[in-house]
């Protein structure tokens, strides 16, 4: 399902021209419905009933497989958020002080601070790469690469531009040295292009369910290489049995790498889940390929129409190996970041970019031609 007929599952989308999906995807009613009702009847059945919750959790770890099905070769663990996922990575690798990390100027606040966070604590030492170079990012990773580099952690899909970045010609740079790992955000891509975290060389892949999958807030997730997975101080015994305190006088508890479970430990609102099972299924019914496709097909279709415009530009990729999505950054020449609030008052809702003096348009599997339309009919108004 996508276009017209998801459209009008979604009353953010009749109301006005939702164009902000990688902030937060409107989630379609059916899903919404679902999960509301799952959790009702959580609280009704009590949510401390021990047999409803463990059922609970137990179809969250089958849709979890579910996943790992789209992922192959890697564990999936759904946690709460990108940041938790960030942070069950970098604060689960094993540290020294004056390891080093390479990053990029396109990164989520989420992945900055999370690095902040170890520089105060650890000491490393963070190298930073440009996207929007004329210098490749694989010239810039050679010769920041050293055998002191910890971790290259960097987006898939910029969410300041969303330009998808080369990220599988970068590694096997970096596993040219044993010792570094690959950590990438998806956080923007999942949805948005077709994924497959080991092609891309990955050691760790980040993504979200409440941007482009459209699911209720709350759900994300984190793929493991396989062969990693054993590397993060992070990763928990599964609590499917009785653990004795005294036990940790003589080492750790032995650990199950054979699923991301382990990664999971915690309480949260495990039957809310439901709402993602069926955005997924949306995106499954015509095929990941079939979405992408149709959601890039609206963006070249705004790129086009923009190019018309003499007071606004799309932000071109300055690579050729840098490749166009569905979230594209629109640079107004009179208005800057103040284009946000005026297409607000016309209904229009985008999200402003700082860095590039405009705003950010993304195009979703529920959009239509008709929210291109109105856009550019905004801009061409606003340009007089």
């Amino acid at each position: 399902m996508f276009g017209y007929d998801l459209r009008l599952l979604i009353p953010a989308a009749l109301r006005q021209t939702y164009l902000n999906t990688a902030t937060l995807g409107p989630t379609p009613t059916p899903a919404s419905a679902a999960a509301c009702a799952a959790e009702l009847e959580w609280e009704e059945i009590g949510p401390g009933h021990v047999p409803y919750y463990l059922e609970a959790r137990e179809k969250a770890r089958q849709f979890a497989k579910r996943i790992e099905h789209y992922m192959p070769r890697g564990t999936v663990s759904l946690v709460e958020n990108n940041s938790e996922a960030i942070l069950r990575v970098m604060w689960g690798l094993p540290w020294e002080r004056g390891d080093e990390v390479i990053t990029t100027d396109h990164e989520h606040p989420a992945m900055l601070f999370s690095l902040a966070s170890l520089i105060r604590r650890f000491g490393i030492k963070v190298k930073v790469m440009t996207v929007d170079s004329a210098d490749s990012l694989q010239d810039q990773l050679q010769r920041l690469l050293t055998p002191k580099t910890r971790l290259v952690a960097m987006s898939h899909v910029s969410y300041l531009t969303g330009w998808q970045l080369p990220v599988e010609k970068l590694a096997p740079i970096i596993h040219q040295y044993p010792r570094t790992r690959f950590l990438v955000d998806g956080a923007q891509a999942l949805g948005n292009i077709l994924i497959n975290p080991f092609n891309t060389g990955a050691d760790f892949y980040v993504f979200c369910g409440h941007k482009w999958m459209m699911a209720p807030p709350g759900w994300a997730g984190l793929w493991v290489r396989t062969t990693r997975l054993g590397e993060l101080a992070t990763m928990w015994p599964i609590d499917d049995h009785v653990f004795n305190p005294k036990d940790l006088e003589h080492g750790v508890w032995p650990l199950d790498l054979d699923n991301g479970q382990g990664l999971e430990f915690g309480s949260r609102a495990w039957p809310r889940v439901v709402g993602w099972s069926i955005t997924w299924d949306y995106f499954e019914e015509e095929g990941f390929a079939h979405q992408s496709r149709y959601q890039l097909g609206l963006a070249q279709q705004l790129v086009q129409a923009v190019g018309h415009l003499d007071a606004f530009e799309v932000v071109m990729p300055p690579q050729s190996d840098y490749r166009l999505t569905a979230l594209v950054t629109v640079r107004s020449k009179k208005l800057g970041t103040h284009l946000a609030e005026k297409l607000w008052e016309h209904n229009v809702v985008v999200k402003s970019v700082p860095d590039y003096q405009g705003i950010r348009v993304a195009l979703g599997l529920f959009n239509i031609p008709d929210d291109v339309n109105a856009l550019v009919s905004c801009l061409q108004t606003l340009s007089e």
